[in-house]
């Protein structure tokens, strides 16, 4: 029967650390350090007014945010996650909760590297020289490109691949077919309508043939639409002139930058989830481990923000 009443906690605390002292034979040194982990996830909580009977998987993200805002990093922070994680399990088996909230957080191994992401200080020197450079068709076609880039955190694959039937009616959506064929729908912001509706106008794109269906590439080549390693090398040589090192700025650096700050400005995970493209929540929790600020605030800072609906 699961237990009603908080009052037990104590108890089915230390049988969880008489569990792991007798059944894996760990140091008393080590049930210390863990029986001290426990309980300032438990302050956590109670600040939180939570607790480990009540919380939720979405507490448990913001908890693993304080710990990155805090520094705790490496052997400690691996070691922090792997206790709760055992705990909870041990909460699940013997009854005292209903649920794992903790199945699907992920411990990184001691030598994980985080994904790299752009600093917005960055982002906004590539921007500020894609806006001054933009007079070409083939310039403005990276800004397009770059702009829809950071708004969606499309894969580089599904970005150069698009067609303009993509593209809804009012602009105010795309459509993205991604891995596997599943198809998402992603808003698109003011600035970005705007945009498109200016950019597809060019005489430059215009001139571009339909292919053998009617429809024609949003980001159409000589022969075909811009491959990936051509974008790549374009992304390259903007960071080159605008200043930036060339080796922080990618599709993939990019496409980790719009989930990072999405993450930053108070988006929930799966919204992140959801606009990857990613089948699993656990993808992207990664994102816990990168930014330094608890998920708190409103979005309102990211450009998409614009196109979401209201509540």
């Amino acid at each position: 029967m699961i237990s009603d009443s908080y009052s037990n906690f104590n108890h089915g605390l230390e049988l969880f650390l008489d569990k792991l002292y007798t059944e894996k034979n760990l140091s008393k040194a080590t049930i210390t350090s863990y029986k001290a982990d426990i309980k300032k996830f438990i302050i956590f909580l109670e600040s939180n007014k939570q607790n480990t009977l009540t919380c939720s998987y979405t507490t448990i993200t913001k908890w693993i945010v304080f710990l990155n805002k805090n520094n705790y990093k490496g052997s400690s922070l691996i070691r922090k996650l792997s206790v709760i994680k055992q705990f909870f399990q041990f909460l699940f088996l013997e009854n005292y909760r209903k649920d794992d909230p903790s199945v699907k957080i992920i411990i990184p191994k001691k030598n994980f590297s985080l994904p790299k992401v752009l600093d917005e200080k960055d982002l906004d020197i590539m921007f500020k020289y894609l806006y001054n450079n933009k007079n070409s068709f083939k310039s403005y076609q990276v800004l397009v490109l770059t702009e829809l880039l950071y708004a969606t955190g499309l894969r580089v694959s599904e970005l150069v691949s698009l067609k303009v039937s993509a593209i809804t009616e009012k602009f105010d959506h795309i459509y993205v077919k991604g891995k596997g064929n599943k198809e998402r729908v992603l808003p698109l912001s003011d600035l970005l309508q705007n945009m498109l509706k200016n950019y597809i106008k060019n005489p430059n794109f215009i001139k571009f043939k339909k292919n053998i269906t009617g429809d024609m590439w949003l980001f159409p080549s000589r022969k075909k639409n811009i491959s990936r390693q051509s974008y790549f090398l374009k992304l390259k040589n903007v960071a080159l002139k605008a200043g930036l090192d060339p080796s922080i700025i990618s599709p993939h650096v990019i496409r980790h930058a719009f989930a990072s700050h999405m993450l930053k400005n108070g988006a929930d995970l799966k919204v992140i989830q959801y606009f990857l493209g990613h089948e699993d929540i656990s993808t992207v929790q990664i994102y816990t481990h990168v930014n330094q600020k608890e998920t708190i605030k409103a979005i309102e800072k990211h450009p998409i923000s614009k196109a979401l609906p209201k509540s």
